[in-house]
């Protein structure tokens, strides 16, 4: 089975403003992306992986979570979806290169 991991620091749980003292290790979160049953050479199956890494990364980086007073995503979580974006595109490049060496 062909699965990668998307994996961010959930950034949204350290406060800006906390002192280096008192504030705590960031999270590390990881999910799996299951891709044995995309064919990743053809457009739907490149839309349908683009799907599940973006509904990857919002778990991630628990952008659904509730903020009150605002529906605008806080600089951290904005961070953490950039970061996990560019993470699970990297592994894809990885993966779709290895596909193409008949890996």
């Amino acid at each position: 089975m062909k699965t990668f991991a998307i994996a961010a620091a959930a950034l949204g749980l350290v406060s800006a403003t906390a002192t280096p003292v008192l504030a705590e290790p960031l999270e590390k979160m990881s999910i799996e992306v299951n891709v044995s049953d995309i064919n990743l050479a053809s457009v739907s199956g490149q839309k349908l992986l683009d799907q599940r890494i973006e509904r990857a990364v919002r778990t991630v980086c628990r952008t659904d979570a509730p903020t009150t007073g605002s529906r605008i995503l806080s600089q951290e979580k904005r961070e953490c979806v950039t970061k996990a974006r560019a993470d699970a595109r990297e592994q894809v490049a990885l993966l779709t290169g290895d596909r193409q060496r008949g890996g």
